[in-house]
């Protein structure tokens, strides 16, 4: 829909957006629709602050969010509130994630961070926090298992493991490894 458009005393034509525009911006809106209507312009008082807004986003030139750079995933672009959250270590609270981004200018709701760390690509640092979680409590009368040795070659090598999969995420860590159990199926026979 085209905006209606008047002309001036000078015989110029004039838009709807330039006329709110061409007043100044501490007139009322009720003030502009008023004046409008007496030059033959119908407009409400909401396009009078859309039409402001947009002008005063424009003039201030476009001021964006600070985020990360984002890269991209499979040639895909990634969000920046998913290159946010995944800026973040896992070991941060969901709930200091929320902040962090509100902060930032950016909403975000529980289930978008548990969505995006069960995804993948969440810091190794939350590894190292699964890797370490303290030993749940024993009931009384339950013999006691022996204690863990230290860290052989294989230990190094089970960090490394549940590194990968939290950085690949658990789904698709576990279709990799259906993967791997048919090919070594194949080789058995």
């Amino acid at each position: 829909m085209a905006a209606k458009k008047t002309k001036r005393a000078t015989g110029t034509v004039v838009s709807k957006s330039a006329f709110v525009r061409d007043l100044p911006a501490s007139m009322p809106a009720k003030e502009v629709s008023a004046r409008a209507k007496a030059a033959g312009l119908t407009i409400s008082d909401r396009y009078v602050h859309v039409i402001r807004s947009i002008a005063k986003r424009s003039s201030q030139g476009g001021a964006k969010v600070a985020v990360p750079k984002t890269v991209s995933r499979g040639g895909r672009p990634i969000s920046p509130k998913r290159a946010f959250v995944l800026s973040l270590p896992g070991a941060v609270p969901v709930a200091e994630v929320i902040k962090q981004a509100k902060a930032q200018g950016m909403k975000l709701s529980t289930n978008y961070v548990y969505k995006i760390r069960s995804r993948g690509a969440v810091s190794t640092s939350s590894a190292k926090v699964v890797a370490v979680a303290a030993p749940k409590a024993r009931r009384v009368g339950r013999p006691a298992k022996p204690p863990a040795a230290a860290p052989s070659a294989e230990g190094t090598h089970e960090e490394r493991f549940l590194s990968i999969v939290l950085d690949v995420g658990l789904s698709r860590a576990a279709a990799m490894l259906e993967k791997v159990r048919a090919r070594v199926k194949d080789l058995a026979l």
